[in-house]
């Protein structure tokens, strides 16, 4: 989820911390729990910090570690441990278990997604993604701004509590409206490699990808109809450059952020374009996230690029700027 989400979940638990009397009760203690619910729903995402290093590093790291089993008592305790200088009185217990609760419900909203975090971390680098809900969820936010709204008439844990019921509620839905499709298509996609959903803002449609031994197909599916727009061949030209291009750094950091991805090979008079893309991500038939190796023709000059490309000007600026040794990004 973005930001802004987290930030508002974060406002709603500390809101339901008031369903304890004990929170309730004591001014600095609610106080000092709203920041630990604020702070500590968007702690995991503090690995931003790998942007220092490169975007490169960011794209390998996040939602690894920092949304790791390890990194739930980790973060909770710093975060908790940090505020209890600003209120050395206060209840450290209940400080930390509404952080620690913060905390467990960003890494555990960022499961729906169709990114999803490598949870499991130190004892597998497998991604888990339920494929649930989109990145920005405007029901989970219009359930929270109702919350909010009903401040003067009801008490807010007991109304928080409410919201969280039915937050509960809507993502098992979701969640088990994902599985019944993907078997739906499972089933008549017999010889699929693997099939990805990516949900969209409406409830009950997705946009589909679904690759099998010799290509992927790209469409819609919505109201047991599946709609299919447009097919890549997985023919892969100059297979020994796509091979090498895996050790350049920028390809190395991207392919560590995906295991949807799939590389493209371009050939211009200066040399060879590999294009790395995230086939979950698609507008009409252009692919925004990925990694681009340009190899010049005498295989002596290689740059590369990892990131999003907003547009068809900025992909044509990248690829001039990337065939200019001078330039950098």
């Amino acid at each position: 989820m973005d930001t802004f989400s987290h930030i508002v979940i974060g406002l709603g638990l500390g809101a339901l911390a008031q369903i304890d009397p004990a929170v309730s009760d004591n001014h600095a203690l609610s106080q000092a729990i709203i920041l630990g619910t604020v702070i500590g729903s968007n702690a995991p995402d503090f690995d931003y910090i790998y942007r220092f290093r490169g975007k490169g590093s960011y794209i390998r790291n996040h939602r690894g570690m920092s949304h790791s089993f390890p990194a739930l008592p980790t973060w909770s305790i710093v975060v908790s441990g940090m505020i209890f200088l600003f209120f050395p009185g206060v209840n450290f217990h209940h400080l930390f278990l509404w952080t620690f609760l913060a905390v467990f419900a960003h890494v555990f909203l960022d499961l729906f997604n169709v990114h999803g975090t490598q949870i499991l971390l130190p004892f597998s680098r497998k991604w888990i993604s339920f494929d649930a809900i989109p990145l920005i969820d405007p029901y989970i936010l219009l359930l929270h701004i109702l919350g909010f709204s009903l401040f003067p008439l009801f008490h807010s844990g007991v109304t928080f509590l409410t919201i969280y019921l039915f937050l509960l509620i809507y993502l098992a839905i979701r969640s088990v409206s994902s599985v019944l499709t993907k078997r739906h298509l499972q089933y008549h996609f017999q010889n699929s490699v693997r099939i990805k959903l990516i949900p969209r803002l409406a409830l009950f449609k997705w946009d589909i990808v679904i690759e099998t031994n010799e290509d992927f197909l790209f469409g819609v599916y919505s109201e047991d109809r599946l709609s299919i727009e447009h097919t890549l061949s997985k023919k892969i030209d100059f297979p020994e450059l796509v091979k090498n291009s895996i050790n350049d750094p920028s390809v190395s950091n991207f392919l560590a952020g995906t295991h949807f991805a799939y590389p493209f090979v371009n050939v211009c008079k200066s040399g060879y374009f590999i294009y790395w893309k995230d086939i979950r991500f698609r507008t009409n038939k252009f692919f925004p996230c990925g990694a681009i190796l340009f190899i010049s023709s005498d295989f002596k000059t290689k740059k590369s690029y990892v990131g999003k490309i907003h547009s068809l000007k900025q992909y044509k600026k990248v690829l001039r700027n990337l065939k200019n040794t001078h330039t950098s990004f």
